[in-house]
């Protein structure tokens, strides 16, 4: 089947000064997550990495995911364990204890 979604380009600065809304509005689901000290946990679309800083403040061991690579950057320089790839080819296997996603999956 072929992929007939059109690529994106993604640009931290333009995405932390014009859609940090998007990581605001998903703070409260932090609370649903429940995050836990020692857990591993994955943040899929992980953007630049503003929620899994949140959750890895809670004593989890988080990677983040995205498939830009200049979100990834912006992720990594806040210090994050963060991977560039496709969400949809995922090649964990039953590594983390829970998968957070803010706005990834729509």
């Amino acid at each position: 089947m072929p992929n007939n979604t059109p690529s994106q380009h993604w640009q931290a600065d333009a995405y932390a000064r014009n859609a940090r809304f998007v990581a605001d509005y998903g703070t409260p689901l932090i609370d649903l997550l429940a995050p836990q000290p020692h857990e591993r946990i994955l943040d899929l679309g992980c953007g630049d990495g503003v929620l899994t800083q949140k959750i890895a403040a809670c004593g989890c061991d988080t990677v983040g995911l995205d498939g830009s690579a200049e979100l990834v950057a912006a992720a990594r320089a806040l210090g994050l364990n963060a991977v560039q790839g496709d969400g949809q080819k995922l090649a964990f296997n039953r590594e983390f204890d829970a998968v957070f996603s803010n706005a990834a999956l729509h």
